[in-house]
């Protein structure tokens, strides 16, 4: 009986043991990913910003702003590598009128959050080809510099590591970006805008955006995020003569705290498939081999004590009378 046992320990502890070890190297990255029904939404603010106003084609000052941008995820066109989302942004003035508004579509790696072309990207609906990181950073994400794509300018930029900073007790790893003098468009204006008699003034569009990101590193969850972001229509000459938008953007509070709980509630689970359940595992697989072991040995003991006894009575019983 304590054979029987002590094979079937040995199993089981042999199975928890390779459970343990393949916990954190297969499972655990197959399960740790980019959800594909994602459906968030983040507000930032700012104060004491400068708009224009097509209604009146005049700069305004002193406004307060709002930015919704919300990310849905298209469960459809995913798939067990990749995510697809949509993307609303948002700006309002306090008053609720429209600022500006922006859609994007992109599809990101599920493991390394890094774009892959395909399923219809756009930026405004038309077709744009994304590179680098957008709306997430990679699990794990390392103190280096990333490339993020802006969907502003359409294009990449380095996004550097600065520093690491707490924000609500979580450790998060602060980056920036510089876009500095992008030009996105061009447009037809009234020429008394520019200080001309003439009727119309065609105006370069120019973008500028500094913007700083803080991640939490093992989730990848951006937890606050700032753009000191100004546009502006420029003249032949290169002068700006007309503000578009000239504002501090920064994640508000109720959106910190969101993020932080979403921040702290995956990193429970990741640390729960690649170091706990690991860990709890591999030592209850250790104890019940070395138990399993015990049980073999000291059942083939008992075995081996029983043989020469039966041999003794047999032998006896041949040579007694009949």
């Amino acid at each position: 009986m304590r054979r029987v046992v002590g094979a079937i320990l040995l199993a089981l502890g042999a199975f928890l043991v390779v459970a343990a070890l393949l916990l954190p190297v297969y499972v655990a990255p197959a399960l740790v990913k980019v959800p594909l029904d994602q459906d968030s939404q983040t507000v930032a603010e700012a104060t004491d910003a400068t708009v224009f106003r097509v209604a009146t084609l005049s700069e305004e000052d002193g406004v307060d702003l709002k930015a919704i941008r919300t990310v849905r995820g298209d469960v459809k066109n995913g798939d067990s590598k990749r995510a697809v989302f949509d993307v609303f942004l948002y700006i309002k003035d306090g008053d609720g009128k429209e600022v500006t508004y922006s859609t994007d579509r992109v599809a990101l790696d599920r493991r390394t959050s890094e774009a892959i072309n395909c399923c219809g990207e756009n930026v405004n609906g038309k077709a744009t080809e994304h590179k680098g990181l957008s709306y997430k950073f990679p699990f794990d994400t390392e103190k280096k510099t990333y490339e993020y794509f802006d969907i502003t300018a359409k294009k990449t930029y380095p996004i550097r590591f600065l520093d690491t900073e707490t924000i609500k007790g979580l450790e998060t790893y602060k980056f920036q970006m510089n876009a500095s003098d992008v030009k996105i468009g061009e447009q037809e204006l009234p020429g008394k805008l520019f200080g001309t008699t003439e009727p119309t003034v065609k105006a370069d569009r120019i973008y500028n955006n500094t913007r700083t990101i803080w991640v939490e590193p093992k989730t990848g969850v951006i937890i606050k995020g700032r753009e000191e972001q100004k546009q502006t229509f420029r003249n032949a000459d290169g002068e700006d003569k007309v503000t578009v938008i000239d504002g501090t953007l920064e994640f508000n509070d109720k959106t910190i705290t969101e993020a932080v709980d979403t921040a702290e509630e995956g990193s429970a689970t990741i640390t729960l498939l690649e170091r706990t359940l690991p860990l709890v595992l591999g030592v209850l697989g250790v104890l019940l081999l070395i138990v399993g072991l015990i049980l073999t040995l000291l059942g083939r003991s008992t075995a081996a004590e029983a043989r020469p006894g039966r041999r003794r009575a047999g032998r006896t019983h041949a040579a007694s009378p009949a």
